[in-house]
């Protein structure tokens, strides 16, 4: 899947899931892919693999993992969150494709360099056309030690 394809997926995704757009969308590809990796909401992508790696990132998600969109894209998702937290993760995304969406989702996160950090109020989506998931949420705080 190109990325326009894949963007244009997440969005389309995200509006028969949720019932209203992630973005206002231009009808432009290119022009609705800047605007979805400017935004300053988290937006996550991973494939429908047996191990899914994230497919898509925008800035503010590589800014709060603390690495470059280059290098999220390609990592095994369950990457994101420490060892003890990843059942969880994997319960909340198995309720996404169970139902379709999952709203006010948190949980504890880990950053590439091991710094841990909450995401709270997230939604979860899984995509109508292909194999895959999203997330999106703009509230984060440091976890507690």
């Amino acid at each position: 899947m190109s990325r326009a394809e894949l963007i244009r997926e997440l969005l389309d995704s995200y509006a028969v899931r949720v019932g209203h757009e992630l973005i206002p969308r231009t009808g432009d590809d290119l022009e609705d892919a800047r605007r979805l990796d400017a935004l300053e909401a988290v937006v996550l992508a991973h494939d429908g693999a047996a191990d899914p790696v994230f497919t898509y990132a925008n800035e503010a998600a590589a800014a709060l993992w603390k690495t470059t969109v280059d290098q999220l894209i390609g990592l095994p998702s369950r990457l994101s969150a420490a060892p003890e937290h990843r059942d969880a993760r994997a319960s909340a995304l198995g309720a996404a494709l169970a139902t379709g969406v999952v709203r006010d989702y948190s949980g504890e996160r880990q950053a590439l360099d091991g710094s841990r950090f909450m995401i709270h109020n997230a939604t979860l989506w899984t995509f109508v056309n292909s194999p895959g998931q999203a997330a999106t949420f703009t509230a984060w705080s440091p976890a507690a030690v």
